[in-house]
């Protein structure tokens, strides 16, 4: 095809080969280098266009990252402020709840009456939700900003259970409720995890269980998954826990949508659910970032269940007592509630006791007519004492009726030591021990005491969700120990309960007190507050560490800073150990087990 230049060029040498003149050749050319010419121009403009286009735009773009960077810097600042004011008002609402719940709590170990024991009980179970809640909203922006990692520690698993068990133990008491915790015989108790997540996982779950469940029961079950642990191997022994309910079920609109807190379902408003959302929120995210799965479901019998599998890694585990550690002891548990038959056949299976389980007074006293057949020579009924309270005297007649089951211990099992169960029963009975059953060693001391000995009594001097001091000192030892704390109610709190442990306490009301008091006393462990005016926790424990090298005893943070980046800070300063405010009896009961000499002896069945 013949372009526009060659279409300029034929009539020009057409011309000359004609004999025309060689002017008309020449303007031809001229015309062509014309057209050239301003073809030329137009791609150079259209080139500088291109190129100032090219220079607008990135000087745009320059702008606008610009723009960008001054932004963001703002918003970090912005967000560093939210932080360090969120970081404050926490510390600080923490430290009021210190008081709040370690003075209920030493309420709670005095002689009440039953309307004031009521109303003390409802502060502390109002103060624990406060601190969930308060916990929920510093996790939630954790999480958003990415700020949780998950730990690997071993931790003994039963620990976290029963630590969640107790916070809510005061709000199932005041609501009627039935708390039970069952642990499979064959679940391993020393794993290797994060227990403070775990923790934090169970309670959020419990929590709004008993909060949306106005009668009946709330159960916390833990098992081995077999089928998750077939299915992933070499992931660790995955455990399935879930959290059962006979409150309203789960509206079936929220099925798809129940860990969603953007969900924007009517049935799942703030009206209805309050912060159940958020927790669940949280407890998804977190189930997440520990490689674990979670799921809910409406049970058909009504209620609800909410369920979790996580891996563990599994510790070599302490030698178990031998199923023959008991053999002339045989126990029957009498309890209507099929869970509270379930919690304390699996915890007696651990402890190697032959048993039987019934909801039945005539069964119950024919399994131990058949017992005393297999040749045991020690009989124990373990009742629920609302079966107490509703046939005393057909347990007291059927079991008078032979000379041979007159000599049957009994242990009742109560919601509330210091209620009815504890007074006007017309027989013996060897001890009366808090529901849930949460630790194996005071059951095994309940079944093992005399009548009148040394068996747990029921008193009024403790509260619905303390710690069996059975598992605590020993006798006779009693661990000298400093609480430096420039907080007086704080500080005040601290020492009491220590003292209720066991302990023989100082105090230092700053850290130049505690340096000085070290320095002349030689303590078995130091509790550190690390807030303090003029010198502070972390400054105090390198002084004392530098002053008294390996003397020192061991430091623990007590502290309402409560990151994971405060508990490292803690530990760098060279800190032992971390216990958070407000302060739960359970961790100081854990710090003196691990620290102290009374711990070293002491020894808990599995």
């Amino acid at each position: 095809m013949v372009d526009s230049t060659t279409a300029l060029l034929v009539p020009g040498i057409f011309l000359a080969e004609a004999g025309w003149l060689e002017p008309v050749a020449a303007t031809a050319t001229a015309l062509v280098l014309a057209v050239l010419a301003i073809r030329l121009r137009s791609s150079q403009q259209q080139s500088q266009a291109d190129l100032a286009e090219r220079t607008r735009q990135l000087g745009a773009e320059q702008e606008k990252n610009a723009r960008t960077l001054q932004e963001n810097d703002v918003l970090g600042r912005e967000n560093l402020a939210k932080s360090e004011m969120l970081a404050t008002l926490s510390r600080d609402i923490r430290g009021h709840l210190n008081g709040i719940m370690g003075s209920a709590d030493l309420l709670l170990d005095n002689t009440l009456k039953p309307r004031q024991r009521e109303h003390v009980t409802t502060l502390r179970a109002s103060a624990e939700s406060l601190h969930q809640s308060l916990n929920d909203v510093l996790d939630y922006s954790s999480l958003e900003t990415g700020q949780i990692q998950i730990a690997h520690a071993l931790f003994e698993l039963r620990q976290p259970l029963t630590e969640v068990i107790e916070a809510l133990s005061p709000l199932a008491l005041l609501k009627g409720l039935d708390l039970v915790l069952i642990i499979a015989p064959d679940v391993p108790l020393h794993v290797s995890g994060d227990a403070a997540r775990l923790r934090q996982v169970l309670l959020n779950l419990l929590s709004n269980a008993v909060k949306f469940t106005t009668q009946g029961r709330v159960v916390l079950r833990v098992a081995i998954s077999t089928s998750t642990a077939a299915a992933i191997e070499g992931s660790g022994t995955w455990l399935h826990f879930s959290v059962s309910d006979t409150g309203p079920g789960i509206p079936r609109d929220l099925h798809a949508t129940i860990f969603d807190h953007s969900s924007d379902s009517p049935a799942f408003s703030p009206r209805n659910y309050g912060s159940a959302g958020l927790a669940l929120a949280i407890v998804k995210r977190l189930v997440g970032l520990m490689g674990g799965k979670i799921g809910a479901r409406s049970l058909p019998e009504g209620g609800s269940e909410f369920w979790l599998v996580l891996a563990f890694a599994v510790e070599a585990q302490p030698a178990v007592a031998p199923v023959d550690r008991h053999p002339d002891l045989h126990v029957v548990v009498l309890d209507g509630l099929a869970a509270g038959r379930l919690a304390a056949s699996a915890m007696l299976t651990r402890l190697g006791i032959d048993h039987d389980a019934t909801d039945s007074i005539a069964q119950a006293v024919e399994m131990l007519r058949d017992a005393l057949e297999a040749e045991a020579q020690q009989l124990v009924l373990v009742i629920d004492e609302a079966i107490v309270q509703s046939s005393a005297s057909e347990i007291a007649n059927q079991l008078a009726a032979e000379a041979s089951l007159s000599l049957t211990r009994l242990v009742i099992l109560s919601r509330d030591p210091e209620g009815r169960a504890a007074n006007g029963r017309i027989f013996p009975v060897t001890a009366v021990l808090r529901k849930p059953l949460l630790r194996s060693e005071t059951l095994l001391q309940a079944l093992l005491a005399k009548p009148g000995t040394d068996a747990p009594k029921p008193s009024s001097s403790r509260g619905p969700f303390d710690v069996s001091l059975a598992s605590n000192p020993r006798a006779g030892h009693r661990p000298l120990v400093l609480v430096v704390d420039d907080d007086n109610i704080s500080r005040s709190v601290s020492s009491q309960l220590l003292t209720i442990l066991g302990c023989e306490v100082q105090v230092a009301a700053s850290g130049a007190i505690a340096i000085d008091k070290a320095g002349n006393t030689t303590f078995e462990l130091i509790f550190m507050d690390c807030q303090m005016p003029d010198m502070d926790g972390f400054d105090t424990t390198k002084h004392i560490l530098t002053s008294f090298g390996a003397k020192t005893p061991p430091i623990v943070a007590l502290t309402a800073n409560t990151t994971a980046r405060d508990r490292e800070k803690c530990l760098a300063a060279g800190m032992s150990d971390f216990v958070a405010k407000p302060i739960h009896r359970s961790d100081l009961v854990r710090i003196l087990k691990r620290w102290t000499r009374q711990g070293s002896s002491s020894s808990s069945a599995n």
